[in-house]
This record gives structure tokens, C-alpha cells and sequence, in this order.
């Protein structure tokens, strides 16, 4: 028995540990008051509609209910149809349920955030479950503790963590994300993986996908990865799985965009023109006119959707019907085709923000703490505030990096005719993949318009792939040593 257990796998030992340290981090630094979240920003209205949750304490100033305090605790309402269109708001009516069943009275933000924290953990323990294997237990077990510890310091930042405990798609996103490519790893790794991971990488792929609007896209880059994952097993039926999942991610993708209300589509497209295209425009009638936007809207110019102090409001009917109406997102997109400076501009905006993984400006303590109003908690922030303080700020730096990046990955790619290690490196494409396409709708889609919070699914792309280079980095070393090793066994007993 005793030497059974010496020869088992010891990553099986390495996940189960981190497991429980993720477990154990969230509670400590979210769960234990004073508690932490995040402050509504006037999103969680769009979420409530169809949860039966509602603010505890509605005539609140409208400082302290949006933006100054994070809250503990909420009422509960009546369950309606619309709002937010996304799958998210299904996690948060379940979480509301479930609240229901341990206080009637009123809902604990903590039983969303336990949600979230058993979905972290269990994609912790499926990261390190499938680290590389290095041909020796001791390289292994390094492999792996390096694994966890870069996924533990990395996204168990309060800068991640704090929106566990909010009614914001982006922990939903972040969560499916990390079991997303944790289930294709482990595709990747096994000799013959089951079906089960085919459709765990399917489910969560399509719950990033229907996150929110701007991660629609994303779904068509997953169905790519779910059709690369027909080749590493012959049989009919797991073809078939693979081809059906990648068909189901490109139709839900498409009906995500398309199923859009029209006035998140025309709130968007104000963005995108006014506070994208004609913001900072060093000849704003020239650009006006290529878009087919009368003169008259000039005074707009600059202008977000939100912002009460316009020349003509936002939602006045005339500047739907001969704006909103006439134009879409694919006429601003032609339009940075045609002027890719304009666009290079607009990259570099995004790269001054491309780092803040959460907002400053939305407070995590709730008003029970104590706190200064927009107060921010900073314990267990050693990675957001590094990156917030050292990683550039230039967009042709974020361009040298994701170069480098692919170029190893194919360098990986073509120097093995291994199908899984080919599969594995597509996956690591596919993430830095999504982080471009995460970069780049935002802007197309809704302008320089609230880009902090925009470019936080950005920030979970490039976190994972400094991850994954990390863990690269600890395999090389761990296969050098090991090396090593047998060539000195080799020369004693040669000796």
C-alpha cells in the first residue's frame, strides 16, 4: 500500500493542495469582514431584472449605492423577463435561490462569491492535475508547485478576487476562462481524454462567449480549438462530439451578437463613433463625412452616452433615426482598416489601461466597515500593483511581446509531430488570441468609453500566458537538471 502511494502520480497530491490553499485564500481575503467586493457602477440594475435581487437599501445617495461601497448584503424582488442578455445572470439567479434557502430577508453577496470561489478552485485543481510531466517525480512535483503558485499569485489577486463578490459578468468570464483552458490542457494531456472534458471546454467556452456582448467573439476562436481537438482520438463518436461543439460555440456566438437589445446596440455605437472614432479626430468634419454623419452632430464630437451636458441628448429620435439607425460597428471597423494610424492611436489609449485589472474608482468595503468612502482594498495585491506601476504603457511594446509569444509557440509546434503537444501550444495561440481579439473589440465596439474595466478580460489573456511561461520556464529547468543528473550517473559508473 505504502508503496503504491509512493508511486502515484504526484500531481494528483499538487492539485488537491492547491485546491484547498485557493479555497482557503478566497475566504480569507473576501469572506472574513470586514467583507470584500465591488461597487455597482449602475450595472446591476441591467443584472436584477431577471434574478429577483434588489438593492437592501434603494434611497441610498446615489453615490453610496454605485460607486462609493461595495454591498453585503441585498433585498429580494420579483423575477422578470430582459434586461442583460447573458448566461451570467443564470449563475446569479441560482446564487439568489440558493440565498433564499438560508435567509429569507435578505441575500449574502458571500453565497455568489462561494460560487465563484468553488469554480476557481476546481479549475486550479484541473491546471495542476494536467501540469507537464518532466520524466521524474521531483521535476514533476517542481513543475507543478510552480503551476500553482503562479496561478495562486497571479489571479488569486484582490484585484481578481474582489469582483467575486459582485453582480459583474467579469469573474464569470474570468472563472469560465481559466476552466475553459484548463480543460483543453488536460485534452491535451491525457492518452485518451473522455468526453466529459470535451464538453466541460464546450460549456465554459460558451459561458465566456455569452459573459457579455464584447466576448461573443471569442466564441468563434474556441470553436477552432474544439475543432482541432477532433484529431487526437479516432473514433467516430469523439469526432462527432468535437465538431458538434464547435458548431454549437459558432451558432451561439452568433445569436449572443445578434440577440443584442437595440439600445446596448445604439449605447454602443454612440460610443464607438462620438467617444471612438471622432474623439481626439484632428479633422472631425473630414471623418464625419466619410461615416455619413451630418454635420450638425459635430457638436457631439468627444461626447459618451452617459454624459448630460450634451448639445443634443443621446437618446433624442432624430439622432437615432439618422445616426444610430443608418450606421454599425462594421462601419467603424472599415473605417480603422482604412486608416490604421487612426486605429494605432486608439491601441495606445488601450495600452494606458491595458493593466488595471479592476476599476479605482468603484470602492470594495461595504459602509458597515468603516471605510473611507471608494475605499480600496490592497491586501494579497502584489501582481496588480506591479503591473499597474512596471509593465509599459506603449502599444508597440504589447506587439513585441505577443510576437514573441506566437514565435515560441511555433517553434514548439514545429519541432515535434506529437498531435498533443501541437494541440497544447494551439491552445496557448488561442489564449493569446483572445487576448488581441479582447483588445481590440472593446474598441471597435464602444469606443475609449470605460476602457479600465473593458480590457479586463485583456488582463486575463495576458496573465494566463505569463503563467504559461513561467511554468515553461520551471519544465525547461526542471528537464536540464534531470539531465544532468543521468549524464553525472552515467560518467560514475563509467568511472
Amino acid at each position: 500500500m505504502f508503496k503504491r502511494r509512493m508511486n502515484a502520480d504526484v500531481r494528483i497530491y499538487a492539485a488537491w493542495g492547491a485546491g484547498v490553499i485557493a479555497i482557503g485564500l478566497i475566504i480569507s481575503l473576501i469572506m472574513i469582514p470586514p467583507i470584500i467586493g465591488m461597487a455597482d457602477s449602475g450595472d446591476y440594475g441591467r443584472v436584477f431584472v431577471g434574478t429577483g435581487l434588489v438593492p437592501l437599501h434603494p434611497n441610498d445617495s446615489r453615490d453610496v449605492l454605485y460607486f462609493q461601497y461595495a454591498h453585503e448584503r441585498f433585498g429580494y424582488g420579483h423575477f422578470n423577463f430582459g434586461g442583460y442578455v447573458s448566461t451570467h445572470v443564470l449563475l446569479v439567479a441560482i446564487a439568489g435561490g440558493i440565498g433564499r434557502l438560508f435567509d429569507a430577508g435578505s441575500f449574502d453577496i458571500r453565497i455568489l462569491g462561494a460560487c465563484y470561489a468553488a469554480l476557481f478552485a476546481w479549475a486550479t485543481v484541473l491546471f495542476v492535475r494536467n501540469a507537464p510531466r518532466t520524466g521524474g517525480r521531483k521535476g514533476t512535483l517542481f513543475v507543478a508547485l510552480t503551476l500553482t503558485a503562479g496561478i495562486l499569485f497571479v489571479f488569486g489577486d484582490i484585484g481578481y478576487l474582489a469582483y467575486f463578490q459582485s453582480f459583474f459578468g467579469e469573474p464569470y468570464a474570468l472563472t469560465g476562462m481559466l476552466l475553459l483552458f484548463a480543460s483543453a490542457l488536460a485534452v491535451a494531456s491525457g492518452e485518451r481524454p473522455s468526453g466529459k472534458l470535451i464538453w466541460l471546454f464546450v460549456a465554459t467556452a460558451l459561458a465566456v462567449a455569452t459573459s457579455k456582448i464584447q466576448n461573443a467573439p471569442l466564441g468563434i476562436a474556441f470553436a477552432l480549438l474544439a475543432w482541432r481537438m477532433s484529431g487526437l482520438r479516432a473514433d467516430k463518436e469523439w469526432k462527432r462530439h468535437t465538431r458538434i461543439g464547435a458548431a454549437l460555440l459558432v451558432l451561439v456566438s452568433a445569436l449572443m451578437v445578434v440577440a443584442a437589445p437595440d439600445r446596448l446596440r445604439n449605447t454602443n455605437l454612440y460610443q464607438s463613433i462620438f467617444y471612438g472614432v471622432l474623439k481626439d479626430s484632428p479633422h472631425v468634419s473630414q471623418d464625419m463625412k466619410e461615416l455619413g454623419i451630418p454635420e450638425r452632430y459635430a457638436a457631439l464630437a468627444g461626447t459618451n452616452y452617459f454624459q448630460g451636458d450634451t448639445a443634443i441628448p443621446q437618446k433624442d429620435p432624430v439622432l437615432r433615426a439618422e445616426v444610430l439607425e443608418k450606421r454599425s460597428h462594421k462601419d467603424i471597423a472599415l473605417y480603422y482598416l482604412r486608416h490604421p494610424s487612426r486605429f494605432m492611436q486608439k491601441l495606445d489609449r488601450a495600452a494606458e489601461n491595458a493593466m488595471f485589472i479592476r476599476p479605482h474608482y468603484l470602492g470594495n468595503y461595504d459602509p458597515s466597515a468603516g471605510k473611507p468612502p471608494g475605499a480600496l482594498s490592497y491586501a494579497y495585491s502584489g501582481w496588480s500593483r506591479w503591473k499597474e506601476t512596471h509593465m509599459p504603457t506603449s502599444s508597440a511594446t504589447y506587439f513585441a511581446l505577443f510576437a514573441a509569444y506566437f514565435a515560441a509557440l511555433a517553434v514548439v509546434w514545429g519541432t515535434t509531430a506529437s498531435r498533443r503537444i501541437r494541440f497544447g501550444a494551439e491552445t496557448l495561440a488561442i489564449v493569446a488570441l483572445a487576448g488581441i481579439f479582447s483588445c481590440v473589440i472593446p474598441l471597435i465596439g464602444d469606443g475609449e468609453a470605460d476602457l479600465g474595466k473593458h480590457m479586463f478580460m485583456f488582463n486575463v489573456c495576458f496573465d494566463m500566458m505569463v503563467v504559461s511561461m513561467v511554468t515553461a520556464a520551471a519544465y525547461g529547468l526542471a528537464r536540464l537538471v534531470e539531465r544532468g543528473s543521468v549524464s553525472a550517473r552515467r560518467n560514475f559508473h563509467n568511472d
